[in-house]
């Protein structure tokens, strides 16, 4: 009878213990939350009035990326102008100094040798670049960029844990796993 005393005490206290204990849901991998974009507050990088420009073009992603670089000054003919892209990226640094330490990863990560494709868009240099900053701007975002809205929470933890790739690698059709850039994406944790 002590021992069944005992036992029950103790998991009873088991369980008062494991209930204080707040519960954080795992994060589950795989498309980009829409809320990163508006609890990260990122700065816009392509001027509206070039985006303007290139609304019309709907599909494929890599067309419109393309007519956006275009538009911009940014290619030169079928090849990403890295120059004109890094000189752009130090002016807009100066206007946004809080952005500078991701524009600098930018730089480094994406406009330095031979960018791998970064989605189903295959000898898409201006697609590439395109996500490859986005990955990086979320990425190495500073604590204070983040929102701490509640409905941030979940936002923050994925750009954390997983890997940012195109919504396009989890499309019904593509291999799980399999998307370029995203080969061996994690699922859960």
């Amino acid at each position: 009878m002590l021992i069944f005393y005992i036992v029950t005490i103790f998991c009873v206290g088991l369980q008062l213990c494991q209930a204080e204990a707040p519960v954080t849901p795992p994060v589950r991998c795989g498309p980009i939350p829409r809320a990163i974009f508006s609890c990260l507050n990122m700065p816009k990088v392509v001027k509206p009035e070039m985006a303007e420009q290139c609304k019309d073009v709907q599909s494929p992603h890599c067309a419109r990326m393309t007519c956006l670089f275009e538009k911009s000054g940014w290619m030169d003919g079928k090849n990403v102008d890295k120059a004109k892209i890094k000189a752009y990226l130090d002016d807009f640094a100066k206007q946004k100094a809080a952005w500078s330490a991701p524009i600098e990863n930018v730089k480094e990560t994406c406009l330095s040798g031979e960018l791998p494709a970064q989605g189903i868009h295959l000898s898409c240099p201006a697609y590439d670049v395109m996500q490859c900053a986005l990955a990086s701007f979320i990425k190495n975002s500073e604590a204070s960029q983040w929102s701490s809205a509640p409905h941030c929470e979940y936002p923050r933890q994925f750009a954390a844990s997983c890997p940012i790739c195109p919504s396009d690698c989890f499309e019904p059709q593509i291999p799980t796993g399999s998307c370029n850039a995203c080969l061996s994406l994690p699922r859960s944790p």
